[in-house]
């Protein structure tokens, strides 16, 4: 497939997306009576309420260890939170004194048995990381709004796990996490209890289109903030629907002004789901291809939204080699077909993926059916 052409799913989303945002005279502005988008189901009532795993259900409430073996094949080992310190004392096939290691934290309705969590632990473990994800599928299926109250206390176990490994040489210097959706926050949990027990905090904290819906309205202690580690990362892929739209990190990518993201799916736009997921496919294409996905810095989230930052000289990269000495708002290009990278031909205005394609639509001076 030529990845420099585009198909006619990205030509059918330009299309909605320009009809939304812009006239032919300029850009167009909301009337007070329209107002501005607040987000799907920003406040969940009682979301701040206790929450409890009672000890007969804690067993399911699992670290999987994910490892690659001498034949670089993936070897996986399921382990309840509260025992898996133990169990992993023995381990021949952990380093946590000399290596890095990396908590990935599955989203809601997800499982760290799926292929995609699977390929972002495989991306860490060939990079030489100690790689645990978590096991939530039997809490993080209850409804939405009570998932969202269950995170506090699995992130919390999250952060007791972290503080044991403490005591077999794991330190906060080379402790990263990252987490999709729902679980971004608790990421940013795990992390807050690791930094109140340790008095240190992790090395890194990625966020990939942390959940919006239940947490915009919520204070950053309830929520993953910058605050949380060392160096917080956030991509953002679906602003307006299951992400949300504020910073919440030293760096915040805009994946194509983080609201749609394009589909390599004919006749089919990336809407709300499909955005959203995105930005775990983005994550595990950047840890697999470093450098290959260049931010564009921004003045403002508007400007990312618009796509109006390529007159920027500045420039960071999204995956492990984000220079974090460059914090602020960064406007990412993609491609709409796997692996999604656009290298520095993303940085050119031209190969704007939505406004380039709806200019190419009526180039013609003269159109005749």
């Amino acid at each position: 497939m030529d990845r420099n052409k585009p198909n006619k799913a990205v030509l059918f989303l330009a299309t909605i997306y320009v009809a939304m945002t812009t006239v032919e005279a300029g850009t167009y502005t909301p009337s007070p009576d329209v107002g501005i988008s607040a987000g799907l189901i920003s406040d969940c009532p009682g979301v701040t309420k206790n929450a409890t795993i009672s000890n007969g259900s804690m067993h399911m409430l699992q670290v999987v260890h994910h490892m690659l073996n001498d034949k670089n094949e993936v070897v996986r080992r399921a382990m309840p939170v509260t025992v898996a310190h133990k169990m992993l004392a023995k381990s021949k096939r952990m380093d946590l004194r000399n290596k890095k290691t990396v908590f990935y934290v599955v989203g809601f309705v997800d499982s760290s048995w799926f292929l995609h969590s699977q390929a972002v632990g495989t991306a860490y473990a060939k990079r030489g990381y100690n790689v645990f994800e978590s096991e939530t599928i039997a809490f993080l299926t209850q409804i939405y709004p009570k998932s969202v109250r269950l995170a506090r206390e699995i992130g919390k176990r999250i952060g007791e796990f972290l503080v044991k490994l403490t005591d077999q040489g794991l330190t906060a210097d080379n402790l990263e996490l990252a987490g999709l959706s729902i679980g971004a926050h608790i990421a940013g949990y795990a992390a807050k209890h690791f930094y109140a027990a340790t008095g240190k905090k992790p090395s890194r904290l990625t966020g990939l289109d942390p959940a919006g819906p239940c947490f915009r309205n919520l204070p950053s202690k309830y929520r993953i903030s910058a605050s949380d580690a060392e160096r917080v990362d956030i991509l953002h892929t679906n602003i307006d629907g299951f992400g949300m739209a504020e910073r919440l990190g030293h760096i915040d990518f805009y994946a194509n002004g983080g609201e749609y993201q394009p589909n390599d799916i004919p006749y089919i736009p990336c809407l709300v789901i499909c955005s959203h997921f995105r930005s775990v496919l983005y994550w595990w294409q950047a840890l697999e291809h470093p450098k290959k996905f260049i931010g564009l810095k921004c003045d403002s989230i508007q400007d990312a939204r618009l796509s109006n930052c390529f007159n920027s000289t500045e420039t960071n990269y999204f995956g492990l080699n984000t220079d974090f000495g460059k914090p602020g708002i960064y406007y990412l290009p993609t491609n709409n077909v796997f692996p999604y990278y656009k290298g520095k031909e993303g940085l050119k205005e031209e190969n704007e993926i939505y406004t380039s394609i709806i200019r190419s639509i009526n180039s013609e001076d003269n159109f005749v059916l």
